[in-house]
């Protein structure tokens, strides 16, 4: 099925999508995917391209190459609608000799493709295909949403998706439900409760409280497309100093982290090398992120996203700046983390 530039525009304009911000989620996510990317497509589910980068360049991919594209992926899509009756397929991979295809549903109107070349590990690739597909269903429902896609730090213990020639495969994981301790840390006013409330109630307190001792709420995180749910029991740790005695108790047994500081507070993010220590300490094993909060006080900024960037690569974490204030990227944050956790579980099955 071949279309041309303008009729993609036609489309997608005749939706009322933000396209600009739809080239600006692909031209970020082409950049973490790196060179093995041939192109990445946005098509409903009758295969039509609604949105498409290549690899090679910065620029909408040429008429030529969706044609190519869209010749190799219509096939696997009618497949997909075959073997899923339902219309809901989740996540799946499918290998030629020369390509590997991630397939990501991205809401009820869109499926984000991902094609690779032959030599290309899917598994670091997978986390960003799902986090993109997850910004692209919210962009085709008109909710608010970043389309930057942050840096993930790829853990050693993912499990390797095989490449098989002609088999679908589709990405799952191994229970359905998981719960996981997860805990906050970083100074005292960087907005670690705020960031909390903002994930589990959708609401933002003005009239500041500082935490005494450790607060403790609940929330899931579902994902559609893995059929999986996780569940964050969420530990808000004090930052003052005077509950540093008390904090060990709390990061016990904690298998997943935060680590926040304040953008416009530089003491809050040279103190971050020690909290990374103090949580590693008593919990070697956890899963951490880090997070720059407050970015809404633009004019306030200390800390450059560049420095923030640099302290993750040096501390090998995935990293995201967010607003508890607006909302921006809050729920990306857990669901990033979330993601890093059940990577380890991931598995195939053919199709």
């Amino acid at each position: 099925m071949y279309y041309t530039c303008i009729e993609i525009r036609k489309v997608i304009e005749s939706m009322s999508v933000d396209r600009k911000k739809l080239e600006a989620l692909l031209k970020w996510y082409k950049q973490e995917i790196g060179e093995n990317l041939i192109a990445t497509l946005i098509v409903n589910r009758e295969g039509l391209v609604m949105s498409a980068l290549k690899g090679a360049e910065d620029t909408e991919v040429e008429e030529d190459v969706i044609g190519g594209v869209s010749a190799l992926v219509e096939p696997v899509l009618t497949r997909i609608t075959e073997e899923f009756s339902s219309g809901s397929f989740g996540t799946g991979t499918f290998d030629t000799e020369d390509q590997r295809f991630i397939f990501c549903e991205a809401g009820p109107e869109a499926i984000f493709v991902t094609v690779l070349t032959s030599v290309a590990m899917v598994d670091p690739v997978f986390p960003y295909a799902y986090l993109a597909a997850e910004k692209i269903a919210r962009i085709f429902d008109g909710r608010t949403v970043s389309p930057v896609i942050p840096k993930l730090v790829t853990e050693k213990e993912t499990k390797n998706i095989e490449r098989k020639l002609d088999t679908l495969q589709k990405i799952k994981v191994q229970s359905g439900e998981y719960a996981f301790k997860l805990i906050l840390g970083g100074e005292g006013g960087v907005g670690k409760t705020s960031m909390v409330h903002r994930f589990v109630e959708d609401s933002f307190q003005t009239d500041y409280k500082s935490t005494i001792g450790t607060s403790i709420m609940k929330k899931e995180c579902d994902f559609q497309g893995l059929e999986s749910k996780v569940r964050f029991v969420i530990w808000d740790l004090a930052g003052q100093a005077q509950f540093k005695r008390v904090r060990q108790t709390y990061l016990s047994n904690a298998e997943a982290g935060i680590l926040v500081y304040d953008v416009t507070r530089k003491d809050t993010f040279e103190s971050l090398e020690n909290w990374f220590k103090e949580i590693r300490s008593t919990s070697s094993s956890i899963s951490l992120i880090l997070v720059g909060n407050k970015i809404d006080l633009e004019d306030n900024r200390v800390v450059s996203s560049n420095e923030g960037e640099s302290l993750a690569e040096k501390l090998n974490l995935s990293y995201i700046e967010t607003s508890a204030k607006t909302g921006e990227n809050i729920n990306d944050a857990f669901k990033m983390l979330a993601l890093q956790m059940i990577k380890r579980y991931v598995f195939t099955e053919e199709v």
